[in-house]
């Protein structure tokens, strides 16, 4: 017989449940630090121990205090399968920005101040399906040194439009190089 627990809550979930395993692994750090400038970071499967295919479930990159070595280029990132020749994703997004002068610069994208940088992540599901477009999140947050130390957040989410597997992804800036920077990918275990 049901108890009141049991109608009220028909949804609850046992301490005894099956089936919730899974967990994110760390695959690959690359760092650019000061001195040691570049133009692209990249994650490639098969090279420099990176998995970047159907072998985990979702990925999740990481970049943080990304720092250009030219004054607000924009900031930019792609998947490849192949190569990044051409433009595979397509995104909606929304902006936030935080300033207190009406003329501040919008894009997100940061200055090159000692102080300035990029942070943020995104996930991609189904990276190694080649029949379907894959799902991306991301966020991110800028600190582009308006007149009065303007900061910009993007929030933005959409569909990569390749029906290749994606085994590459690239970070690099519109012009210039990226000074200094620490990059993560990490893989969502299926079990």
């Amino acid at each position: 017989m049901a108890n009141y627990n049991d109608i009220k809550y028909p949804n609850a979930v046992s301490s005894n449940a099956t089936g919730l395993s899974g967990g994110w692994n760390l695959l690959k750090t690359q760092t650019v630090t000061a001195g040691s400038s570049v133009s692209a970071v990249d994650f490639i499967h098969g090279t420099s121990s990176v998995v970047f295919d159907s072998t985990y479930e979702a990925y999740l990159i990481m970049y943080t205090m990304v720092h250009p070595s030219v004054q607000k280029p924009e900031f930019q990132w792609a998947p490849g399968d192949g190569d990044f020749t051409d433009d595979k994703h397509s995104a909606n997004f929304i902006m936030r920005s935080n300033n207190t002068e009406s003329d501040v610069d919008g894009g997100g994208d940061p200055s090159n101040g000692n102080d300035q940088s990029c942070s943020g992540q995104i996930y991609i599901t189904d990276a190694g399906e080649t029949d379907t477009w894959k799902v991306f999140l991301a966020d991110g947050i800028g600190d582009s040194m308006g007149y009065n130390d303007e900061m910009e957040s993007s929030h933005a989410g959409g569909m990569i439009r390749q029906t290749g597997a994606i085994d590459r992804f690239r970070f690099n800036f519109s012009s210039g190089n990226i000074d200094v920077g620490l990059f993560s990918l990490y893989g969502f275990s299926k079990s």
